[in-house]
């Protein structure tokens, strides 16, 4: 019985790392270990995360983000150096100034003129309800982030916007909480 027992827990490792080796890191927790970008520096990262942010208000508006944002910083450190991760997600619960598809077009069309991403395609989610108009970087929409950690996410439906993004792993320790890169939530103007 416990050889039964060991040969069937075998085989749903074996399973799970198949699994795993197929599907690659699609849904990686943001928070786990990434390759550090060692040509940018933690000013950088943050500024490439609040660019992001601001081509995508610069379609969809500039109100309403407000309540909806929380932002910050995490170690991702994977080769036992200091490595620092800045992130940012915010969603917008008002009426969008033109259709989801128009928006999401629009926006991937700022975030490759503004910032540099290329390869953005408007996608589909119909397992949200209402269903979403989306973009997503460096594979889509769902697609996982890139090896230093980057990745992008943009939905947009009916009277609802929302983008989640994921930094560059940089060299540095995380900013300290109440410095000009970690403000305190009191010290935001």
């Amino acid at each position: 019985m416990a050889r039964f027992s060991r040969r069937r827990a075998g085989a749903v490792v074996a399973i799970g790392v198949t699994l795993l080796l197929i599907t690659g890191c699609a849904g990686a927790d943001p928070h786990s270990s990434a390759s550090k970008d060692p040509t940018m520096s933690l000013e950088q990262s943050h500024q490439n995360v609040m660019d992001i942010f601001a081509a995508v208000k610069s379609v969809v508006g500039e109100d309403g983000w407000d309540s909806g944002t929380a932002s910050g910083w995490f170690s991702c450190s994977s080769s036992g150096g200091k490595s620092a991760q800045f992130n940012l997600t915010s969603i917008r619960k008002r009426p969008l100034p033109l259709q989801p598809e128009e928006i999401t077009s629009r926006v991937a069309e700022a975030l490759h003129t503004k910032v540099g991403l290329l390869g953005l395609r408007v996608q589909h989610d119909a397992t949200l309800t209402p269903r979403r108009t989306v973009i997503g970087y460096p594979n889509g929409y769902n697609g996982g982030t890139a090896a230093d950690g980057f990745g992008f996410e943009f939905q947009s439906g009916t009277d609802f916007a929302s983008i989640i993004v994921y930094g560059h792993c940089v060299p540095g320790a995380p900013p300290k909480f109440g410095t000009p890169l970690n403000p305190r939530p009191t010290d935001l103007p």
